[in-house]
Order: C-alpha cells, then sequence, then structure tokens
C-alpha cells in the first residue's frame, strides 16, 4: 500500500499482523507457540484475493504458484479454492509449512477470542512441514474451525477436501509395517476424529468409530510408547473422548485405560504436558484422577445398561448381572464422591444471573468464572447421576449425600453459560447427554433445541443420537 511502511518482522509475524522482535534466527513469537520461525526474506509474497492476477492462458482456475493461495487475511482465505489449498498442503515443506501454520494460527486466534483456551497444546508445531498427512490433518481442522467461525462455505468444502486426503493416506501407513508406530501417526489420527467431532463428514456419531480405532492404535503400541514427551501430552489430550467411546459404545472388555499400565501413565506427574508452567499442579492433579476414575464407568454401562432396560420394559432380569451392577456403581460412586471431597475448593462457586435465552425454561442460570473447570464440576455431577440411576433402579436404598435431581439441574442451569464459544458444546456434551435421560419432557424439549443450535459447529451434538422425548410425568427440571 502506498504511504505504508513495509514491516521487517518475520514472514509468520507479518501475516499475523502483530509486533515482531525481529529475533534471529528465529523471533520470540514463533518461540512462544512452537512453530518453525520462516524468517525474515520475503521468499513468498501473500496476496489478497482480490488481487489476484489471472493470465488469460490459465483457463482452468489453478493457481499458477503458490503465492496466490496463502495469505493470513480472513478476505484471501475465503477466496482459495478446495484444489488450489490441498495443493499447497501437499507442496514441498517450505511452502506447506508456512501455510500450515498461518492456518493454524488463524484458527487458535479466532478460538481464544472467545473462548480462552490451550486447545492446540497438544501438537508439537515444530513438526508443521515436516510430516505431509499430519500437515493436512492439521490444516483440515484449523480450516474447518475457521470456516465455521466466519460462516464461510469454501472454506469448510476445502477443509472436507483436506479431511479425505489425509485420510486415504493414514489408512495406507497404517499398513506399513514400520510407520504405523510412529507419533506423527498417531497425532493425524487424533486430529481427524477430532474434525469427526465437530464435522460429522458421514454422520453424527462417526467420531465413535474413529476414537474406537485410536484407542486400538495406542493399545497395539503399548503403554510404554506414551510415557513421555509429545506422546504422553496425545495420550492425556484425548483420553477423554477415549473414555466417551467406550462409554457410549462399549467393548466386549473393559476400557484398556483401567488397566495398571495405563493407569500409570494417565498422570501428567507435574510435567505440565498440556498446562503452562505456572498452572496449578494440584488442579492438573485433580483432572488426571477424575479421568482415571471416569474410565471404570464403562464397565458399569457394559453391564448395567441391559439390565436397566429389561427392567423398564418388564422383561425378566439377570440377576448375576444386577448384582456385579451394583456393586460396581457402588464402589465407582463411593470413588467419584472422595474425588468431589478431595477436590472441590479448586471449583469457584457458580453465580445467579439472569438467562438471556427466551426458550430457556431457568429464569435465572449459572455462570462460571473458568468454564473449563467447571467442565470437569459439570462432568462429575453427570457421572454422580448416571451412577445414582443404576443404583435406584436396582433397589438401592442409602440415602445420597446430593440428590440425582440437584445434579441434574445444576447441569441444565448451566447449560447456556458453559456452552458458549466455539468450544461450548465441546465441553458441555458430556454433561447434557446425561441430564437429559434424566431431564422431564419439557426440559428435554429445550436441550433439544439446543442441540440443533449446537450441531452447526459441533456434529457429536446432533440430537438424532439422543433417546426420544419421554412420554412419562417422570423426570427432573
Amino acid at each position: 500500500m502506498v504511504g505504508v511502511p513495509r514491516s521487517t518482522g518475520c514472514q509468520l509475524c507479518r501475516k499475523r499482523r502483530v509486533k515482531c522482535d525481529e529475533v534471529k534466527p528465529g523471533c520470540g513469537n514463533c518461540t512462544k507457540y512452537g512453530a518453525d520461525c520462516p524468517g525474515y526474506e520475503r521468499s513468498l509474497k501473500f496476496v489478497s484475493g482480490k488481487h489476484h492476477v489471472r493470465t488469460r492462458k490459465n483457463q482452468s482456475g489453478l493457481p499458477s504458484t503458490p503465492a496466490s493461495v496463502a495469505t493470513a487475511s480472513d478476505d484471501s482465505l475465503r477466496r482459495s479454492s478446495p484444489v488450489s489449498a490441498s495443493l499447497l498442503v501437499w507442496e514441498p515443506a517450505p511452502h506447506r509449512g508456512q501455510f500450515v501454520s498461518t492456518m493454524v494460527e488463524t484458527a487458535r486466534a479466532a478460538i481464544e477470542e472467545r473462548d480462552a483456551s490451550g486447545y492446540f497444546s497438544w501438537v508439537r508445531f515444530g513438526t508443521v512441514g515436516s510430516f505431509a498427512i499430519l500437515d493436512g490433518a492439521l490444516c483440515s481442522l484449523a480450516m474447518h474451525l475457521v470456516g465455521k467461525d466466519v460462516a464461510d462455505a469454501n472454506m469448510i468444502a476445502q477443509s472436507r477436501t483436506m479431511y479425505g486426503q489425509s485420510l486415504h493416506q493414514l489408512q495406507q501407513a497404517l499398513h506399513h509395517p514400520t510407520k504405523w508406530r510412529a507419533s506423527e501417526m498417531l497425532c493425524t489420527a487424533i486430529l481427524l476424529c477430532v474434525f469427526e467431532l465437530f464435522a460429522g463428514t458421514s454422520s453424527s456419531d462417526s467420531w465413535l468409530q474413529h476414537a474406537r480405532g485410536i484407542g486400538i492404535l495406542m493399545e497395539q503400541r503399548g503403554a510404554k510408547a506414551h510415557q513421555e514427551g509429545w506422546d504422553a501430552a496425545m495420550l492425556l489430550s484425548f483420553r477423554g473422548v477415549l473414555i466417551m467411546s467406550d462409554l457410549f459404545f462399549p467393548r466386549t472388555d473393559e476400557c484398556f485405560l483401567t488397566r495398571p499400565e495405563w493407569r500409570s501413565v494417565m498422570r501428567d506427574r507435574g510435567r505440565h504436558l498440556l498446562q503452562a508452567p505456572d498452572f496449578n499442579e494440584e488442579a492438573i492433579e485433580a483432572v488426571d484422577e477424575f479421568n482415571n476414575r471416569l474410565a471404570e464407568i464403562p464397565a458399569v454401562v457394559k453391564v448395567g445398561y441391559p439390565v436397566m432396560e429389561a427392567g423398564k420394559r418388564g422383561l425378566p432380569i439377570d440377576h448375576v448381572a444386577a448384582a456385579t451392577t451394583c456393586r460396581l456403581a457402588a464402589a465407582c460412586h463411593a470413588r467419584m464422591s472422595e474425588f468431589w471431597s478431595t477436590y472441590k475448593h479448586l471449583f469457584p462457586q457458580a453465580v445467579e444471573a439472569p438467562s438471556k435465552d427466551p426458550q430457556s425454561p431457568y429464569p435465572v442460570i449459572l455462570r462460571y468464572e473458568r468454564r473449563w473447570a467447571a467442565t470437569l464440576q459439570l462432568s462429575h455431577h453427570a457421572t454422580m447421576g448416571l451412577l445414582q440411576e443404576f443404583l435406584q433402579r436396582l433397589g438401592w436404598t442409602q440415602p445420597f449425600a446430593t440428590s440425582q435431581q440437584e445434579y441434574t439441574q445444576t447441569i441444565l442451569r448451566s447449560v447456556e453459560d458453559i456452552s458458549q464459544g466455539p468450544l461450548g458444546p465441546y465441553r458441555i456434551g458430556y454433561a447434557m447427554r446425561i441430564a437429559y435421560e434424566l431431564a422431564d419432557a419439557e426440559a428435554q424439549e429445550w436441550i433439544r433445541g439446543c442441540l440443533d443450535r449446537f450441531k452447526s459447529t459441533y456434529a457429536a451434538t446432533d440430537k438424532q443420537t439422543y433417546p426420544e422425548k419421554r412420554t412419562d410425568n417422570k423426570g427432573y427440571r
């Protein structure tokens, strides 16, 4: 632009339009975010999509150079075609790494602007540009998140094109005698599963099959392969999804994360693999403890759900299975109660506030200072409500310290606040799914309306995966 001095910062800082400290060989911003600093030479020019130069000879619509595809501005990102973007992702490393880094930074900025989180903290950005399959998976997820954020159908189409290419490459690599064990391969698989959570390419529950496959991959790699570094961070970041897949898609045996060799690697142990160095260590310990105990719940559901359904329909009950369910549920309930007694002080008390949702059955809702901490709190409440449902159905007579009704009401009054931001439905999904089972018909109808809104950004909350609304007068609100 005439009259505006040209920035002398590194290429990535120029694209992100942030001040660069110009430290060499790599600037401070790139070091902070774990990205490879592309340097200060203007070797690749990023131009706005509306200024693309088209020669008369080029009638195909394909870009003549990679430079016509990549840019950090929303304007040019929206104008790159699905074909051109996917071609750039499979270009040699220098161009590819720069394009992917730009997309990821754009996605991270879009998320953190309205939803403070370290969502990509487990991705090793130093590998960007060196592993094409991983670059494609990372870029497809980033483009989907940005495309949804700016309501750009073209960008979403690009993300799906790249997703399909990465999935095909991953399927081939998993049959390689050695490549299947690579950390980059595991990261690629996880990113594609997260893509399915948000996009639901074939169905809203296709993420379950992906998560099941990742669980098998981790089992085959072995617990020792996930003890340290990047592999440990990936396990810790994805364990919740693995547990959810076992909860809603039961295996023939127990969740592998409950085995002794896996329990030991399911802990951060002061390494701050996902959190900043100054993050509260007791809070990290609480997350580890909760997930270790949550991994025990699929075993209760696997045995108890058929028993409970038989009882509802007036069919004969397997009394051995009923006794096993009661024993397992009581033990898990006690361990979850112990967890809450130990770590309750870490969770700030919710404050009451007027609802802004005209459809909400709750004129006064609950708001939280830290939504990610509240996510763990509500997940605990949902788990307790689920376990109490099994116990009550099987004739448990002892009183509970906190009633199922109180847990359900707390979750439902929290939905409006916790579901805010790009990752809101991801945070509230598990707790809301359990609360739906315990809610009355009116509350269920409201939840189904919420799911319709969430589905546009988070496919895993599709109401088609939920049971039909109850027809009796039972449940809570």
